[in-house]
């Protein structure tokens, strides 16, 4: 359910949550600050995690996204240049593997992989944008 983003939207929704602080909740448009609203919880069944109905809007331009978010906290089972598969659990306890399409650096996948680290990871309309933790 990619709900017609393209790969340079997700790396804008990616730049919004920039780890290293230097765009972290910056515009992209304005440069102004931007404020994460996560509205309510999204009923999926086909979905191991709850995802939410996030808003992310700038308070001096009308730039605005919408989107549907959730966060995994978990390892890197397998990846390529597209698609990265996570090793988890859902809150019920049961181990998930979930695939995703991703815009993450290879280098950092790579390195993940290899120490089999648990990481969270930032999903944004079923793609990983970001590793939050």
């Amino acid at each position: 359910m990619n709900k017609g983003y393209n790969k340079k939207d997700m790396e804008i929704l990616a730049g919004i949550w920039d780890k290293t602080g230097s765009n972290s909740m910056k515009c992209p448009e304005c440069g102004g600050k931007m404020v994460l609203i996560q509205v309510e919880p999204i009923n999926d069944a086909y979905n191991a995690y709850i995802p939410y109905d996030t808003i992310i809007e700038c308070t001096h331009c009308d730039f605005k996204i919408r989107a549907e978010s959730f966060t995994i906290l978990g390892s890197i089972k397998e990846f390529d240049t597209h698609n990265v598969e996570i090793g988890s659990w859902s809150p019920s306890g049961s181990r998930v593997l979930s695939k995703y399409e991703h815009v993450l650096d290879y280098e950092l996948l790579k390195n993940l992989k290899k120490s089999g680290e648990l990481v969270e990871f930032l999903i944004v309309n079923n793609q990983a944008i970001q590793v939050i933790g």
